[in-house]
């Protein structure tokens, strides 16, 4: 939200016809001299800058802290990537109480005994042999772009909350602004009143006109109103972008310093610069890639599994020892195994479509982003443009308003000229200095939306 203070002031304290010759009070004579005095008392030495409130506001986004956090998620997920390849090793300990049955005899004096207790050590060794060439690199590569494009999400995060931080500190200025030159405004109408008041007491003024200066003071008050509280609502939203608390805050930029503005550049120049800096594109790439490498595993999974597997047994008795003792004996298997399930085909195969069409939705979301980008990017340059073209016109208005001014008190002190007629010179003279002020922020603001827009803040 801008209030056009511009336009709301220039309406108040327009010059009385019948108003007869007076001499300035102390008020006109050195208000305008304290000027730039009062815009010096408002830029502070050591106060906060735009910079300054950029970096402040890195450090305490949520935004921020989610995309860190995301950043875990996707380290985590690559290591969980990475870990497939271990072999699959089991141990277990069993034992077993099995029911009695009788001795088996096979010849006189010859007899089979069944053990009741059955005692059992084993460790088992799985190698999925051709995952590691079909699945396994394309599984931990795309984890790892997962993880490029969480880190490119979290600077961009911290792009995002630098430039809102930027573009709020400039509001801020610009609403402080305003309520120093409403309050100035509003102390000329009251000078004024107090002579009109004595012309009108003194019958050499109408009521009409006297009543005409007294609405004109009750308007200034209620911008001064309007301005003093959007400038603590802008106050309060830089404040909670830089986690300011209750921190006294001062201006400490001076935007009336002059700015080099970039030059002008092709906007298809502007754009390749955009793609290849900003970094919602290299998140967007390193997504697709991911997913990329995510249907490749897939695809394998519908293929036969190739698997290596071993076992050792330590146990009592061994059921491969015949006949059985009841003593531990030590024995061991190893083989290879070629297997196939159709229901791993069919959920391998939707997975692959599923994969795709999120793969088709990133590119999408790229094709979006590029054509927001460029006429963003149009947009800013164009807004500097404008900028540009304002400085310089309110640069010739300031002169004919302060000439314009010049004149009035000349006039004023060879009587030919009202207090009123000064006042109104005044006014002018106020509203070129703030649409000046206005424009220099504009610039900045402009300026600092064009390198948002290319990626020159990801610098």
């Amino acid at each position: 939200m801008r209030i056009g203070i511009a336009s709301v002031l220039a309406s108040l304290l327009s010059s009385s016809a019948v108003a007869q010759p007076a001499q300035p009070g102390p008020a006109e004579q050195g208000d305008m001299a304290s000027f730039e005095k009062d815009l010096d008392a408002l830029f502070t030495q050591g106060g906060l800058t735009a910079d300054a409130a950029a970096s402040r506001a890195v450090k305490v986004s949520p935004m921020v802290a989610k995309s860190a956090a995301s950043i875990d998620q996707a380290v985590a997920q690559a290591k969980t990537a990475e870990l497939a390849r271990i072999p699959r090793v089991g141990a277990a300990v069993t034992y077993t109480r099995l029911s009695p049955i009788d001795s088996l005899q096979v010849a006189p004096g010859v007899a089979f005994n069944f053990l009741e207790n059955s005692y059992v050590g084993q460790a088992t060794l799985g190698v999925s042999l051709s995952d590691y060439v079909l699945r396994y690199p394309k599984l931990i590569a795309g984890a790892k772009l997962g993880i490029d494009a969480a880190q490119a999400g979290k600077r961009g995060a911290e792009v995002d909350a630098s430039q809102d931080a930027r573009i709020t500190y400039y509001e801020w200025v610009r609403a402080k602004l305003q309520v120093l030159i409403a309050k100035r405004q509003l102390t000329q109408v009251r000078s004024t009143l107090g002579q009109v008041r004595a012309l009108a007491e003194a019958q050499r003024l109408s009521t009409a006109d006297r009543l005409r200066v007294e609405s004109q003071e009750a308007q200034a008050e209620q911008v001064v109103d309007q301005l003093s509280q959007l400038a603590l609502l802008r106050e309060e939203q830089l404040r909670l972008l830089i986690g300011a608390g209750n921190e006294p805050l001062t201006v400490g930029e001076d935007i009336r310093a002059e700015l080099t503005a970039p030059t002008e550049q092709q906007l298809d120049a502007l754009m390749a610069t955009a793609v290849r800096q900003r970094l919602e594109f290299r998140a967007l790439n390193s997504g697709i890639l991911a997913k990329e490498k995510q249907r490749d595993a897939e695809k394998s999974a519908q293929y036969p599994v190739l698997s290596a597997f071993a076992s050792a047994d330590y146990a009592r008795p061994n059921q491969r020892v015949f006949p059985q003792v009841d003593e531990f004996r030590f024995t061991w298997t190893a083989g290879l195994q070629l297997s196939w399930t159709l229901n791993s085909t069919l959920v391998a195969r939707e997975n692959t479509r599923r994969i795709d069409a999120e793969m088709r939705e990133l590119k999408a979301d790229r094709d979006n982003l590029e054509r927001g980008t460029r006429i963003a990017v149009l947009v800013a340059q164009q807004a500097v443009t404008l900028a540009q073209q304002a400085l310089r016109t309110s640069q010739k208005g300031l002169i004919a308003a302060e000439e314009s001014y010049r004149v009035r008190q000349a006039l004023l002190a060879a009587q030919r000229a009202t207090a009123v007629e000064l006042v109104d010179a005044e006014t002018e003279l106020t509203r070129a200095r703030i649409t000046r002020l206005n424009a220099r922020i504009d610039l900045r603001v402009a300026m600092a939306q064009l390198a948002h827009a290319v990626g020159n803040d990801t610098k």
